[in-house]
């Protein structure tokens, strides 16, 4: 895995990306930390890998306006999506990292998906390892179905088909669906700086 994780990282820096590679989450905090100044704005998609590295209460203390959904009032979260898109920086990670170094993403509310594309300047990616994907799109997405969605509704409290039965039916899946849109960001988008800490230590789903 360590030869093809290193052409998936060669084909990122071709396609644009910046990609740092890391053992530990702590070492991704200590990262960001150094390279976010006090005082920005970070917006945060709805990442159990960015809460998964503490790094939001480190960004508060130094100066920074965090935007996160985690713990906010229902209607107070529009706001919070308009002021993520908005702010200096954006903190994500992806569902899953393709061989040949796309970053994929299924959003339901696309927030982030919507921030990622046109929002901040400059967003940071922080992805584990253990979503890369020997394979393509369809590999990817297939990870993200069978792995990460049945997780994330049951952390959620959904009761879509997949965090009923880990099974993926969408014709079944009505309001609840998060899978609304798929994103596969082949190369950073003209005129923005994205970076990736891919990071050996398991994080979010």
């Amino acid at each position: 895995m360590e030869q093809q994780l290193h052409t998936t990282v060669e084909s990122m820096r071709r396609h644009g990306f910046t990609v740092v590679e890391l053992e530990t989450a702590a070492q991704a905090k200590d990262y960001l930390l150094s390279r976010i100044p006090a005082g920005s704005s970070v917006g945060v998609g709805g990442s159990v890998s960015i809460r998964d590295i503490d790094v939001m209460p480190a960004l508060e203390q130094k100066g920074c306006k965090v935007y996160t959904s985690w713990g906010a009032k229902k209607e107070d979260v529009p706001m919070i999506f308009e002021n993520s898109r908005k702010a200096d920086v954006y903190l994500s990670s992806a569902n899953a990292l393709t061989r040949n170094g796309s970053l994929v993403l299924v959003d339901g509310n696309c927030n982030r998906v919507g921030a990622i594309l046109d929002g901040p300047r400059v967003v940071y990616f922080v992805v584990s390892h253990s979503k890369w994907v020997d394979g393509g799109i369809n590999t990817a997405v297939a990870r993200i179905k069978q792995t990460a969605c049945p997780q994330n509704a049951r952390r959620l409290g959904l009761q879509t088909p997949c965090a009923v039965t880990g099974l993926c039916k969408p014709d079944d899946c009505g309001e609840e669906c998060m899978c609304r849109a798929t994103v596969s960001l082949d190369r950073v988008p003209r005129g923005r700086a994205m970076t990736v800490l891919l990071v050996e230590e398991t994080l979010g789903y």
